[in-house]
């Protein structure tokens, strides 16, 4: 996809260099299913942001559906594995002592998150935070002009179908198993990504075996077909 990426990659440079974030990432997203990463600074971000995709919960879920930040200074606090019991389990395992997710919005059209994690767990101060929303609005900007049009209509209408990234073979093994196990999008996104859980694998890895042929789910005999 054509897009200005040196500008997205110097802006979140600039915002780990001015703030104590050791690592940020940029996503755009139409809902949980479909959301294609545009940037992430490190591996560890990386990896967060594919735990959240895989797990279907964590602060870039619940930053899109709400619309507003959220803030977790201590991922390891009782508070954040309550509201997310399993990703709050792996984040544990990874370098990150705190997770912020800021919603990139349009009027009233949520685009994307832009995620951020400090090594140490602490919240950020009401100066930081403000320079954080700027910064928001600034990539938001940024990130409509990966389209030529940059435009909330064309954004809302379809925002991802020109992607070609690592997760389009996820949606491509969604849309066969609507056709084979005869269940609506979601049902299917979901079984997904439980067998991806049960197999200790990565949604995209799972995708990829389904969409080569390798890997055939069989129906689920206690499903209830779509009326």
């Amino acid at each position: 996809m054509p897009h200005d990426s040196e500008s997205l990659e110097a802006i979140c440079r600039a915002i780990t260099s001015n703030l104590p974030a050791q690592g940020i990432a940029v996503g755009v997203m139409r809902s949980d299913a479909n959301r294609e990463t545009l940037y992430a600074s490190d591996a560890v971000i990386a990896e967060i942001e594919r735990r959240q995709f895989s797990l279907g919960e964590g602060p870039v879920l619940d930053a899109f559906t709400s619309g507003r930040p959220v803030l977790v200074p201590d991922i390891r606090a009782s508070g954040p594995a309550g509201r997310w019991p399993v990703f709050a389990g792996e984040a544990a395992t990874l370098p990150a002592g705190a997770l912020f997710a800021f919603p990139m919005r349009l009027g009233a059209i949520t685009i994307g998150v832009c995620e951020m994690y400090l090594v140490e767990p602490g919240p950020l101060s009401a100066p930081q935070l403000t320079i954080l929303l700027r910064a928001v609005d600034v990539l938001t900007l940024t990130v409509l002009t990966l389209r030529s049009d940059g435009s909330a209509d064309a954004v809302d209408a379809g925002w991802l179908d020109g992607h070609d990234g690592a997760r389009r073979a996820v949606y491509q093994a969604t849309g066969m198993l609507i056709a084979q196990l005869g269940v609506p999008a979601e049902q299917a996104f979901a079984r997904l990504r439980a067998h991806a859980y049960l197999e200790g694998r990565s949604v995209e890895h799972v995708a990829a075996d389904i969409v080569a042929r390798r890997l055939r789910l069989r129906p689920d005999p206690e499903a209830q077909p779509p009326p």
